[in-house]
């Protein structure tokens, strides 16, 4: 697996560049600190969080739109009249975890503690998606959706896609019980033992980036083509987590933008 280097950048809102994407001088491609803990659990600053965002961002506060999560393999293209969907106003449609466009000044948003945000480009089409990938998420192999919809709507070759796996629960920490193992088998049979690490006799440590690797490779993504961001949140302190934590308030703001 590729590694990329991050850039922390310290605004009135903290977060970190994923720098193979940004040195391509066609997207903004960004993950939060845990000083913004009220993006997916909204009180009464997340308003202000958003419009500080999008003045750091140069983008209006309007042209930003989020994945709804419900840990699905569901993909939804999103243009400039889904602006504010999951921000601003409501949803128009349910149970989407990845969100693609080809429009610029789009702030295409996902929100994580733990699980894994996925980024993508494609520089020829000018095309990007955004993917929360939950363990079922991963299980039912979303970023393998996330690609087949990119090549289908877009035009997109999986030669020219750059893949960057955030920060989420790594494999040494990222603790779960055989009975995920079943979850896996309709798209990761013959790979079952590359991502389930056994740990004690009914305890398993899951490796998502694998999976996610696997399943990226499966649809024809190259190998040189696929990052990571090597942070694991459970293990950074200034990154979100759930099983670290306990608090359900507290999610990264992941997010990708062309240009």
């Amino acid at each position: 697996m590729n590694v990329t280097q991050t850039t922390y950048c310290e605004n009135e809102i903290g977060f970190y560049t994923v720098d193979v994407l940004e040195k391509t001088g066609l997207v903004k491609a960004i993950f939060t600190t845990n000083r913004l803990s009220d993006y997916k659990y909204p009180n009464g600053s997340w308003l202000q969080n958003y419009k500080t965002l999008s003045d750091i961002l140069s983008i209006s506060e309007n042209s930003i739109c989020a994945t709804h999560q419900t840990h699905t393999d569901t993909i939804r293209i999103m243009t400039k009249e889904n602006a504010g969907e999951g921000i601003s106003r409501p949803v128009s449609v349910t149970d989407y975890d990845g969100i693609i466009t080809d429009e610029k000044n789009l702030l295409l948003c996902s929100y994580e503690a733990d699980c894994v945000p996925v980024f993508f480009l494609d520089s020829e089409r000018k095309v990007v998606a955004m993917v929360h990938s939950g363990w079922k998420g991963t299980a039912k192999a979303i970023c393998k959706n996330a690609v087949k919809k990119m090549c289908s709507e877009f035009g997109c070759q999986c030669q020219n896609i750059i893949c960057v796996i955030g920060p989420h629960a790594c494999k040494d920490c990222y603790e779960v019980g055989k009975e995920l193992i079943k979850e896996f088998e309709n798209n990761f049979k013959k790979e079952l033992e590359e991502i389930f690490i056994p740990f004690t006799e009914d305890k398993y440590k899951l490796d998502m980036q694998k999976a996610i690797e696997i399943s990226l490779l499966k649809c024809g993504l190259l190998q040189k083509n696929i990052y990571s961001v090597n942070k694991c949140t459970i293990e950074s302190k200034n990154l979100c987590s759930y099983r670290r934590t306990h608090s359900k308030a507290d999610h990264m703001l992941t997010a990708i933008m062309l240009r």
